[in-house]
């Protein structure tokens, strides 16, 4: 049984690695891996992380995130995350992981920037939020 699944695209000069499954201990390495080949393929390295599919994220797969922001950074890109789940976005804020790593709803938005004349992304769309949207 696959308890992750990874999943990648290429969508407006981004790579989208979609994930779906449970990231913890014992799959963190997997999303780890592949992330680490998705940023080595591209400079700058521009790379959405979609969680819509994940069911389950513990401190092992922030990890995940934290080293592959800091790759990416290192090529001169960027990790911005999708994250529509309440209970998972909730980690990533009470981690402050969101101060450092834009978080969006959907890869659509992930993906919308504004471009410089030399085509790096020039700044991150106001639709990036850390904060958990309140349910009514």
């Amino acid at each position: 049984m696959d308890w992750l699944r990874v999943t990648s695209r290429r969508h407006e000069g981004w790579t989208v690695v979609e994930v779906s499954g449970e990231l913890d201990v014992a799959t963190r390495n997997q999303l780890g891996d592949h992330l680490e080949e998705v940023i080595a393929a591209h400079t700058p390295a521009r790379v959405v992380l979609d969680m819509s599919g994940l069911d389950f994220c513990d401190a092992s797969g922030l990890s995940v995130l934290v080293a592959a922001h800091h790759a990416t950074k290192d090529r001169q890109g960027q990790l911005r995350l999708v994250c529509p789940q309440r209970r998972i976005r909730r980690l990533l804020q009470i981690t402050e992981l969101t101060d450092v790593m834009p978080v969006f709803d959907t890869v659509a938005q992930a993906t919308a920037t504004v471009q410089d004349r030399e085509g790096a992304p020039a700044t991150t769309p106001a639709t990036a939020r850390g904060a958990v949207p309140e349910t009514g």
